[in-house]
C-alpha cells in the first residue's frame, strides 16, 4: 500500500518545526504561541518597537484561535526578543486586491481624509483567492539580528500557518530594500511583486514602497521537505 500524501506532508511540515525549533533554541532562545491578540498588543507595547500592526489588533478584528496566532521568542532572562503573527482569510469570492480594497480604505482612509487608497496594487493579487494567510508584525530585537535567527523564526511561522490551515498562499508585505536584499527568499517566500499595497497618500506609519511576497501551498511544502532533506544531510 502506498502511503498517503497528505500524511507524508504532515510528516514532513512537523519535522521542519522540529528542525527549526532546534535551530532556535541553539540561540538559548525559548518559545511561545498564542491565540490571545490582548496578550500579543500587551507583549508588542513592551518591546522597543512598540509597533501593533492593525491587521492584528483586535480593536479592528475579531482574532481567535482558528483564524490567527503569534509567536514569541524569550530569551533566558524571559524577556521577549521577536514576535511574529499570522492570520487567515477565506477568500473565495473576491480577490486578494478586492479584499485589501475594502479592508484597507475601511481601516486607513474612511476615518482619515488626507489618506487616499489607490487602486493599482500588486498585479498578482488580482488573481490571488482561496484560503489566503497573511503573515506580518515580524519584529526581532536589533541585537539578535544578521544571526540567522530571523530566518528560522520567520520559516517557523510559515509551518505553523502550513500545519494549521494548509492556506493556498501565503503572503507579507515587504519593504523594497530588504527584498531585493534577498530576504524574503532566505525565509521562504517564492514569489515577488514589485508593489504591494497602492497608495496614492499612504499613513504616515506604512511605507508605500512595499512588495507583495508569497508563496503557495506547493512552494511552502517545498520549503518543509527542503528544511527536513538539510537538516538530513548535515548528519551524514
Amino acid at each position: 500500500m502506498l502511503p498517503d500524501p497528505e500524511d507524508q506532508a504532515i510528516l514532513d511540515i512537523s519535522t521542519a518545526v522540529s528542525v527549526v525549533q532546534s535551530r532556535i533554541a541553539k540561540h538559548g532562545l525559548t518559545l511561545k504561541e498564542s491565540a490571545d491578540f490582548g496578550l500579543f498588543e500587551t507583549t508588542i507595547r513592551s518591546t522597543e518597537d512598540k509597533y501593533l500592526m492593525e491587521d492584528f489588533s483586535p480593536r479592528f478584528f475579531d482574532l481567535h484561535g482558528a483564524t490567527a496566532f503569534w509567536v514569541a521568542a524569550f530569551n533566558d532572562e524571559g524577556k521577549v526578543v521577536s514576535v511574529q503573527a499570522a492570520k487567515i482569510e477565506d477568500l473565495q469570492d473576491r480577490s486578494l486586491a478586492d479584499h485589501w480594497h475594502q479592508q484597507q480604505r475601511r481601516i486607513f482612509a474612511d476615518p482619515n481624509p488626507d489618506v487616499k487608497f489607490g487602486n493599482e496594487h500588486a498585479h498578482d493579487a488580482y488573481f490571488m483567492r482561496g484560503k489566503i494567510a497573511y503573515h506580518g508584525n515580524l519584529w526581532l530585537r536589533r541585537d539578535l539580528r544578521g544571526s540567522g535567527l530571523a530566518e528560522s523564526l520567520t520559516q517557523l511561522g510559515f509551518l505553523i500557518a502550513l500545519l494549521k490551515w494548509s492556506p493556498d498562499y501565503l503572503y507579507g508585505l515587504m519593504a523594497a530594500r530588504s527584498a531585493e536584499k534577498g530576504f524574503g527568499i532566505r525565509v521562504g517566500y517564492r514569489r515577488f511583486v514589485p508593489r504591494g499595497t497602492h497608495w496614492d497618500q499612504a499613513p504616515d506609519h506604512i511605507r508605500a514602497d512595499d512588495w507583495l511576497v508569497y508563496s503557495t501551498r506547493s512552494d511552502l511544502l517545498g520549503l518543509a521537505k527542503s528544511i527536513v532533506r538539510a537538516a538530513a544531510e548535515s548528519l551524514e
